[in-house]
């Protein structure tokens, strides 16, 4: 019998160093161009291009993660999104003409379907072969709660399915989704704020709300809003990453409980009249927040959701047109009186939370030298955002899929919204969700239970 030889194991090589440096990673994560490891990233979700509304009979210029497209409704009623720049000279396909065959452009006819195959040239040949060498770039799209989806990653034909947020699956109450509120620096101004909790004790404590005299004998004044006192904690979760907040009242085994979510690409989502920002220190459980329509690395499009269910306060403790969301009003102004002196871009700033968050943001820069950041304890969930993001683009630069958003049997996602009073003895901080609103809690209510504002 011969001897055997066995070879010596060779172990697996590592996966390739994706960012040598946090600092290169800090650089690299808020880009969204298509050739940037950010851009490819945001490219593997769903994003918000429209509502539904929007498309008519005309078509819809849009830009979204700095490419230039153009939606529209076809004849059928079937939606399209391409390209806006005509493969023959250049025309935008915005001032096009909507066709039963598809798009097409106003200068030389050439009309393009919504997979962006070329079907018509008018002035060409009747059986010119330069028909079949025309394609335009084209996304797949989904119509779904009355917004426009699509999907910028690869694998146009099939891709995969759409998650769906539960907000706007919910038909328990008066769902209301606002859009057009634009602003002039890069998305993780954004979302880092969200993730941010504490800036609420400081920026948005600067004019504190009052609260409305029908509410304020529902408020528990005994919370405690300081901050050394408050338990502060981030969670992975299987929608994304939540921050949670317990304060102490008075009564020790009572504790108000505030649940700030993100899901990505770019969903947040909060409940409370006024997001649990002081001083709504209530039980009322309005389910709230949005997504953005990321344009490029210096603009994006807030896309505002809230349900507003019987039985909800239905106005707000902020200065607003509407009674059923939080986003600014017409104009930028805060509620106070402009100085003389105050030259400022946003001056008599103070007093409107969403102004508050956008002066705040912007002043940081379209994109903050993150590498010269000092953090501290404060930042956890910041910090947690920022690994959810660098996994996801470790893992797309090593060819595997983003972090995955799990969806139930009718691929509908939950995101955590829990914002009310709970008992110490029986809270559970963790990643799992805290009891929702759907089977009726979350509600002002008097002695006997009933809903005070029904």
């Amino acid at each position: 019998m011969e001897n055997s030889v066995t070879e010596p194991r060779v172990p697996a090589a590592a996966p390739a160093k994706v960012f040598n440096t946090q600092a290169d990673f800090l650089r690299e994560f808020p880009l969204t161009g298509p050739d940037t490891l950010g851009g490819k990233m945001l490219r593997r979700y769903w994003h918000p291009v429209c509502l539904s509304k929007d498309l008519q009979d005309i078509p819809y210029p849009v830009r979204m993660l700095c490419e230039d497209l153009v939606a529209f409704r076809g004849l059928d009623g079937k939606v399209g999104l391409i390209g806006d720049r005509c493969a023959h000279r250049c025309a935008s396909l915005q001032y096009g003409q909507i066709r039963a065959e598809g798009l097409e452009c106003s200068y030389h006819g050439w009309t393009y379907d919504r997979k962006g195959a070329c079907v018509r040239m008018p002035l060409e040949p009747l059986n010119t072969p330069l028909l079949a060498k025309v394609k335009q770039k084209w996304y797949p799209v989904e119509e779904w709660a009355g917004i426009v989806w699509t999907y910028m990653g690869p694998g146009g034909d099939s891709p995969p399915p759409l998650p769906k947020v539960d907000i706007l699956a919910r038909t328990d109450g008066e769902l209301v989704v606002e859009r057009g509120d634009f602003r002039n620096y890069n998305y993780q101004n954004f979302l880092e704020n969200f993730a941010d909790m504490g800036h609420v004790y400081v920026l948005h404590m600067l004019a504190p709300g009052e609260t409305p005299e029908d509410v304020a004998p529902h408020c528990d004044t005994s919370v405690d809003i300081e901050w050394r006192h408050i338990t502060h904690k981030s969670f992975d979760t299987s929608f994304g990453m939540k921050s949670v907040l317990v304060h102490n009242t008075s009564d020790p085994d009572k504790k108000f409980v505030n649940t700030w979510s993100i899901a990505p690409p770019a969903h947040w989502r909060f409940g409370g009249i006024s997001a649990g920002l002081p001083p709504d220190f209530t039980d009322d459980r309005r389910e709230s927040g949005g997504m953005l329509r990321i344009i490029d690395d210096g603009h994006f499009e807030m896309f505002r959701h809230t349900l507003v269910r019987p039985g909800n306060f239905r106005s707000t403790f902020f200065p607003r047109d509407s009674d059923k969301s939080r986003g600014l009003a017409e104009g930028t102004a805060g509620p106070r009186e402009k100085k003389d002196y105050d030259y400022r871009k946003y001056p008599a700033w103070e007093g409107r939370p969403p102004l508050e968050d956008l002066v705040i943001q912007e002043s940081q820069g379209v994109i903050p030298p993150r590498e010269h950041e000092l953090l501290a304890t404060s930042d956890t969930g910041v910090v947690m955002l920022r690994r959810l993001w660098r996994r996801s683009m470790e893992a797309v630069a090593q060819g595997r899929e983003p972090f995955q958003i799990k969806v139930d049997e009718n691929g509908v996602f939950k995101v955590d919204t829990f914002k009310g009073f709970a008992k110490a003895s029986e809270m559970k901080l963790g990643p799992e969700n805290m009891p929702s609103s759907e089977d009726g809690r979350g509600l002002i209510r008097d002695a006997n239970g009933k809903a005070v504002f029904a």
